[in-house]
């Protein structure tokens, strides 16, 4: 037994280490290839390139203004679970002992704490949202465990740090080996963690204004026989909640996924999405999605408004208006 845990404070350790750096280096190559070979970038110049790599690093930033407390909470959130593992004094000590001896000022401790505080706030008001307000118990079993595994490390690493635990036999020999064990499997999970754009079959009409407005063209659609189907590039998406604050049925959201068939799958696109396509009652030719033409529908009908070329296509209702 002590030698498996020795094993997970050193060995382990710089086995996860490096395979987290290989990973996430990766993961930037094949986004940035992904970014560089997309068609949008054949009808744009250096500077949209630039800002757009820039937009992925101030994820959800469009999405601000329609929904600002969660957007404000996901910023703090990231911020600190960033800035606490990378400044917090005790782990730049380990740094500093080992053999590269490496130093850089660190946060001051009451800082720290209140952002360990703060990620461990964060993930409460998570799992109280995604689980218990919405309900999604069953559904969201895997945001539960993902929302856990994140917080872990930060829970133990602050009772580690304060010794609120050290008078229970236990955790006095054992929270040190649950701090590393539980960073480990963070630092592996966010190598196959990816945060995708989902559209909710029961409130998406299928209108495309999420493609329309995809700055990276990671969403695009196309209608083939009598479906539209809407594809997804999770290497091209930099997350920037487009598709999200342009939503009219507020359908578009921003989900977080594990997944080692992304991680593997480099220029993909996968179908997300697909809804049935309204015909012509005259000529046959399709002419937008059913879910979408039935709400304009409901909104004439609700206003008294004539609708007898609704179900036509352009090209019918000006025969039929030349006609009359």
């Amino acid at each position: 037994m002590g030698a498996l845990l020795y094993f997970t404070e050193t060995t382990l350790l710089w086995i996860v280490a490096v395979f987290f750096l290989l990973g996430i280096g990766w993961r930037i190559f094949f986004f940035i290839v992904s970014i560089f070979r997309s068609r949008t970038f054949s009808r744009h110049g250096m500077w949209h390139r630039f800002f757009t790599l820039v937009g992925a690093m101030v994820p959800f930033h469009r999405a601000v203004l329609k929904k600002p407390v969660y957007t404000t909470i996901r910023y703090a959130f990231h911020a600190c679970m960033f800035m606490v593992p990378v400044w917090f004094s005790g782990h730049i000590s380990l740094w500093e002992e080992s053999r590269f001896e490496w130093y850089w000022t660190p946060l001051p401790d009451a800082w720290a704490d209140w952002m360990t505080l703060a990620v461990l706030v964060a993930c409460v008001f998570f799992i109280t949202r995604r689980v218990i307000l919405k309900g999604r118990l069953k559904k969201g079993i895997s945001d539960f465990i993902l929302i856990v595994i994140t917080g872990l490390p930060f829970l133990s690493g602050y009772f580690l740090t304060h010794g609120n635990l050290s008078n229970i036999v236990f955790f006095e020999n054992y929270l040190w080996y649950i701090h590393v064990i539980s960073g480990e499997i963070m630092l592996a999970m966010i190598i196959f963690l990816f945060c995708r754009t989902r559209l909710k079959k029961e409130t998406c009409v299928g209108c495309a204004a999420c493609v329309e407005n995809c700055p990276t063209e990671t969403l695009e659609f196309y209608d083939k026989d009598a479906f539209r189907f809407f594809r997804y590039s999770h290497y091209q998406c930099i997350c920037c909640g487009s598709c999200v604050n342009v939503c009219p049925e507020n359908a578009a959201t921003l989900s977080h996924a594990i997944s080692l068939k992304h991680f593997s799958r480099m220029f993909s696109k996968d179908v997300i999405r697909n809804v049935d396509l309204a015909t012509c009652e005259r000529c046959g030719v399709t002419i937008a999605p059913k879910s979408q033409m039935g709400k304009l529908e409901g909104i004439l009908s609700a206003n008294d408004v004539e609708m007898a070329l609704l179900n036509c296509c352009s090209r019918c209702k000006k025969l039929i208006t030349q006609l009359h």
